[in-house]
């Protein structure tokens, strides 16, 4: 089988190949053509080739590639790519490349930028992929009772990398939890939680607040938390939009939260659709 794959990698023609990299960076191809020499291939490293969903897929050296083109090759040394690779990207990149009909090295010589454009264009781009990508691999789910093993490593984590949090993880913290999954009077609490890499990485909790004032259902956003080096990658936003999705359902318009004073959570909610600052909240203690 080695054998044969080689052999079919021998086969390749620059042609052949799926570029995974729509633009190119005039800077970059201009220093590989100051040393490429198309008669003497002995210093030009083997492009890495994937073969991913049946496309022969070029993972690197795209602008090698380009030069090589301009220089009249038609073939240049490959290699499999055998290194544990982030796939999902770089099919979100085959499939931005084929929407784009860059379908060989041969569509590339007319995308090449600047330096400038190529920050812009290209890796901009790549940026907001790679955001898009992650945040498609974060799944919400509603806490049960079975998820609290799994939650108590998630507040161990967030006091890991961040200390200042009000509460002890101890065995009576642990006892209430599980108890508040059979106590009536959390009926009304709405709590899911957000999970990457088969991991708990942040939750939110909330409660319904019925009113005789005025007939209505509203609700309360108690806690929203994503774990500090999680953060910025979706989740927070996925777990609101979990919240609000549920809360649409029951017939729920309104959700009231008091806003955290430090500077990441003041911009987390007014970076929130729909919503507005309003009235300033306070805490009584009950005694």
């Amino acid at each position: 089988m080695k054998t044969e794959t080689a052999m079919e990698l021998n086969d390749l023609k620059l042609k052949d190949l799926q570029p995974s990299q729509f633009y190119i960076s005039e800077k970059k191809l201009r220093e590989v053509e100051a040393w490429l020499d198309p008669a003497d291939l002995s210093a030009f490293a083997p492009i890495p080739v994937k073969l991913l969903d049946g496309l022969p897929v070029m993972t690197d050296g795209h602008t090698r590639a380009v030069a090589a083109l301009r220089a009249g090759l038609e073939a240049v040394p490959l290699c499999w790519d055998e290194d544990d690779m982030d796939w999902d990207m770089y099919r979100a990149c085959v499939k931005a490349c084929r929407e784009r009909s860059v379908l060989s090295p041969r569509d590339l010589p007319g995308r090449i930028l600047s330096a400038e454009e190529y920050r812009e264009k290209w890796d901009a781009w790549c940026e907001r992929m790679q955001a898009e990508v992650v945040r498609r691999r974060i799944s919400v789910t509603p806490y049960t009772e079975r998820e609290i093993p799994a939650v108590l490593d998630f507040e161990r984590q967030l006091r890991a990398e961040e200390s200042d949090w009000g509460w002890e993880i101890n065995e009576q913290y642990v006892r209430d939890v599980s108890a508040s999954f059979h106590d009536g009077r959390f009926a009304n609490s709405l709590s899911f939680l957000a999970w990457q890499e088969g991991r708990v990485v942040g939750r939110i909790d909330a409660v319904l607040i019925p009113s005789h004032f005025d007939g209505s259902v509203k609700a309360y956003l108690d806690w929203i938390c994503v774990l500090k080096s999680r953060r910025h990658q979706g989740a927070g936003q996925k777990l609101l939009e979990a919240l609000l999705a549920r809360l649409k359902e029951l017939g729920v318009d309104t959700l009231v939260a008091l806003t955290a004073s430090n500077e990441e959570a003041q911009r987390f909610y007014k970076a929130v659709p729909d919503s507005k600052m309003g009235d300033i909240g306070i805490w009584i203690d009950v005694k």
